[in-house]
């Protein structure tokens, strides 16, 4: 897994990816500015928000575990970020059809809320299990970077900032267990949430420690976009606190920070299209490499 001879043409088939992602977040923030006043429109906005992104990574991430043989370990890697991906495009599907079949009652009181509950534990689960067996990947192919005192800031500095952003929703989310039904199935929600989100954060250090030794190559810009994408989420969390310090409105301010969440799963769908053209390329190389070898 050296790096690609041709990083020149890795990066640059990359820049309209990546333009397209910055697109589609731009979109979805105007969009939600100019519905801050419009509670209805608001929400029509997340909804297609949700369905596009949540397809987006389905297919990204179903394409680089197709792209593997069965047994591979990376094709269970990417699997289970499927099964993640599937399960989280089912968790907008439910709230999509509450909100279009019964629109005058909120979501909260749904039957369907704890088949969410169960759906949202199930995707973070699957999603936090793939993440570390990805983080996991450089151990098994022998790129374990080398110990060093910026490499322990960075661990030091994931780890803060996953308590600092988790701890406060941890807290909150458990205040709520018990009070009701409708509330303990959304404290298991954002229970389950907080604590796969927090590990995702972890798991940024060692995967942009790979995307920096792999640098130059086609397989960078995978790890690349997996670490953007979990720190993407590190900002996501945190917008409770940060509408309270930002200026402007702290409801308002949250809505727009809420539209992370389209670059966190945007950048995952990326990075599994790009595991998919890294593979292909090296594939067709190597077939290449093996006919001019026998001729």
């Amino acid at each position: 897994m050296s790096p690609s001879p041709s990083p020149g043409r890795a990066s640059g088939s990359v820049v309209p990816w990546l333009g397209a992602v910055a697109v589609l977040q731009c979109v979805h923030l105007a969009a939600v500015a100019t519905s801050l006043q419009d509670a209805h429109r608001l929400s029509l906005v997340g909804d297609v928000a949700g369905w596009t992104v949540g397809l987006l990574a389905v297919l990204g991430t179903l394409a680089a575990a197709l792209s593997f043989a069965p047994g591979d370990y990376l094709r269970r890697v990417w699997g289970l970020l499927t099964v993640g991906a599937g399960l989280s495009l089912l968790s907008t599907a439910l709230r999509s059809y509450w909100m279009h079949a019964v629109p005058d009652v909120p979501f909260v009181a749904s039957p369907l809320l704890p088949v969410r509950m169960v759906v949202v534990v199930l995707a973070n689960v699957s999603t936090t299990f793939a993440l570390v067996m990805l983080a996991r990947t450089y151990q098994r192919s022998g790129l374990q970077p080398p110990s060093s005192p910026r490499a322990t800031l960075l661990w030091a500095v994931a780890a803060v900032s996953a308590l600092v952003v988790g701890g406060p929703a941890l807290v909150t989310a458990m205040g709520h267990l018990g009070k009701d039904f409708a509330s303990t199935c959304t404290a298991v929600i954002g229970l389950a949430s907080t604590l796969a989100d927090m590990t995702t954060i972890l798991l940024v250090a060692p995967i942009l420690r790979v995307a920096y030794m792999l640098r130059g190559g086609r397989l960078a810009w995978v790890w690349w976009a997996m670490g953007v994408s979990g720190a993407v989420w590190l900002f996501y969390d945190a917008r409770e606190w940060l509408g309270m310090v930002l200026p402007g409105n702290p409801t308002e301010t949250v809505e727009l920070l809420r539209t992370l969440r389209t670059s966190g799963l945007a950048m995952l769908g990326l990075a599994g299209w790009l595991q998919r053209s890294a593979l292909a390329v090296t594939q067709r190389e190597s077939r290449a490499g093996a006919a001019v070898s026998l001729s």
